[in-house]
């Protein structure tokens, strides 16, 4: 039974990824005058040039959104097309980020590390969390970093600023966003 039900979520997965690439297809950039000195599409591994992050969104996501039926009858969780990393990865209840590059989340190099440095109404300092890109991960187009647990308790605390660098394994910055408040000046 448990097989069948994979079979069936692997069918709808295969179905939305084919339906979004045609969606894809027709949007693709045909400029490519940012990329004239890249090498290759694998970020943090043959990438020479700087990336940008298209976009960073905030949503506070309780432990039960996170389940699905999926999950009761298989006992895997089901991401929803994102590649996750958690702060305390017990943990599911807490603050995420969901992150957007021009290259997806699927040519990510393993080993590449993002850092995320956060200000929050709750909490008087910034706070740094650092994330690397493990080995086995879903091909995705968006990054979900989750600050969970202890890292952040309460639903009522809101982030003030944000900061968000991804780096090479070798830690060179390929990628950085900065939200509005903490790109002002000092």
């Amino acid at each position: 039974m448990k097989n069948i039900i994979r079979a069936i979520f692997a069918m709808l997965g295969l179905a939305a990824l084919c339906a979004c690439s045609s969606d894809l297809e027709n949007n693709v950039r045909k400029d490519w005058s940012d990329f004239d000195d890249a090498s290759g599409d694998t970020l943090g591994y043959d990438r020479n040039s700087d990336v940008k992050i298209l976009y960073v969104r905030t949503r506070y996501i309780k432990d039960s959104e996170t389940r699905t039926i999926g999950e009761a009858l298989t006992g895997e969780e089901f991401d929803h097309g994102y590649f996750t990393m958690r702060s305390d990865p017990d943990s599911r209840e807490g603050l995420y980020f969901f992150i957007m590059t021009q290259i997806g989340a699927s040519n990510i190099s393993d080993g590449v590390k993002i850092e995320l440095y956060v200000d929050s109404n709750k909490t008087p300092k910034v706070r740094q969390f650092d994330f690397v890109v493990p080995e086995k991960r879903n091909i995705t187009r968006e990054i979900k970093i989750g600050l969970t647990g202890g890292d952040w308790k309460d639903p009522k605390e809101k982030p003030n600023a944000c900061k968000i660098v991804i780096k090479t394994p070798a830690g060179r910055t390929i990628a950085e966003y900065k939200s509005w408040l903490w790109s002002l000046d000092k």
